[in-house]
């Protein structure tokens, strides 16, 4: 991990979240809402800079658990699966790409850990159990739709996560499901994009699953659950409207 600070955005990153200010665009304001509030724990014993560092080192340590655990998983009762997990997720994390962010501070640490908890959760869904699969599809749709708060990179895990959710063990689809969560990347993409357009075709599309779904079921109300995680989830976007008011020392969101 680096002990203080590194090149390109990592300063401003630093500072950013030490003045709970806004960045470049996209703004980043979660990442910079979490690290604020890292930093503001274990700043005065770490040092801004390396305390803002170890969150970077947490979350792709988080990613790599969380990946070995999916992984052997996925492999449960071949031989020395847990092995295999173990092996994948350091392969992973070694990369050069993963490793690079995950010592310094920057944001694509945890746009990697919001892809690997879509990926565990729609682990949970494969699972076959429909009592508690609406729940997870639940938490995905959330995951996906804070994707624009976080860093629009996030949504290139969606899709596999989506696939993984939908492909029943049998080999059959939910339709119902692939278009729900296939909406919801839409919406993402276009509240990311600020594009009213592909916002609504995504609530289209996840309406469309209504039409969908098992007719002994209450096919609305994932659509209406799902819109309302989306909606929470982009409120974090709200921080820069509201932060950029107060004139903070690093505006680029005036």
């Amino acid at each position: 991990m680096a002990p203080g600070v590194t090149f390109w955005d990592a300063g401003e990153f630093i500072a950013a979240a030490h003045v709970f200010g806004i960045p470049h665009p996209p703004g980043t304001p979660l990442f910079v809402a979490m690290g604020r509030a890292w930093t503001w724990l274990l700043g005065g014993a770490l040092g801004v800079a390396r305390a803002s560092n170890l969150l970077s080192a947490a979350a792709t340590a988080v990613a790599g658990g969380l990946t070995a655990w999916f992984v052997s998983r996925s492999a449960a009762g071949a031989r020395d699966a847990t092995w295999g997990g173990l092996a994948g997720a350091l392969c992973a994390g070694l990369m050069t790409s993963v490793w690079a962010n995950a010592t310094e501070t920057e944001v694509y640490a945890i746009s990697l850990l919001l892809v690997v908890l879509m990926l565990a959760c729609a682990t949970k869904v494969a699972d076959g159990d429909e009592a508690r699969a609406g729940r997870w599809t639940l938490c995905i749709a959330y995951l996906i739709a804070l994707a624009p708060a976080v860093h629009l990179s996030a949504l290139v895990g969606a899709p596999a996560a989506i696939v993984l959710a939908s492909r029943r063990q049998d080999g059959r689809w939910r339709v119902d499901r692939l278009l729900l969560l296939g909406g919801v990347l839409l919406a993402a993409a276009g509240v990311g994009r600020m594009s009213w357009f592909l916002t609504a075709a995504g609530a289209l599309l996840a309406l469309a699953s209504s039409a969908a779904g098992d007719p002994h079921r209450h096919r609305i109300s994932p659509v209406l659950g799902s819109m309302a995680v989306v909606a929470v989830a982009s409120s974090a976007l709200l921080v820069m409207l509201v932060r950029a008011r107060y004139d903070p020392a690093i505006n680029q969101g005036n």
